[in-house]
């Protein structure tokens, strides 16, 4: 893969991890665990804290996760951005705002550093 296809990968990735984290913000967790590796070597750290280990930990803590937000938007400043050929990573401030998070109605905001890795899988 050349320079320019490995940026443009990378770039299209970051696109759709970004809109997934939007739909989160609304309760939809179904495109962020479409991002995820299905394996046992999946991981996720939170910041409402704890972490998950292993698909089916991290899928059932997204679904727990979705139905705590409703009427939201979330965006990213960029901190760094590390490319190799079999992996990425970013770092970003993720600046959620939310009519309702949990039970609590009104605006929730909040922002988190955030850390995400992407290795390829089976090519």
């Amino acid at each position: 893969m050349s320079k320019e296809e490995l940026d443009a990968s990378v770039s299209a990735a970051i696109a759709r991890l970004h809109q997934a984290m939007a739909r989160v913000a609304n309760g939809d967790v179904s495109a962020i665990k479409a991002l995820y590796s299905l394996t046992s070597e999946a991981t996720s750290f939170y910041g409402w804290g704890g972490y998950e280990k292993g698909w089916e930990a991290v899928s059932r803590r997204w679904d727990w996760a979705g139905g705590r937000f409703k009427g939201g938007t979330v965006r990213h400043e960029n901190i760094s951005k590390v490319i190799t050929p079999a992996m990425f990573y970013v770092t970003d401030i993720e600046t959620f705002e939310n009519q309702r998070v949990a039970d609590v109605e009104g605006i929730t905001g909040w922002s988190n550093r955030v850390t995400h890795i992407f290795c390829r899988e089976a090519g």
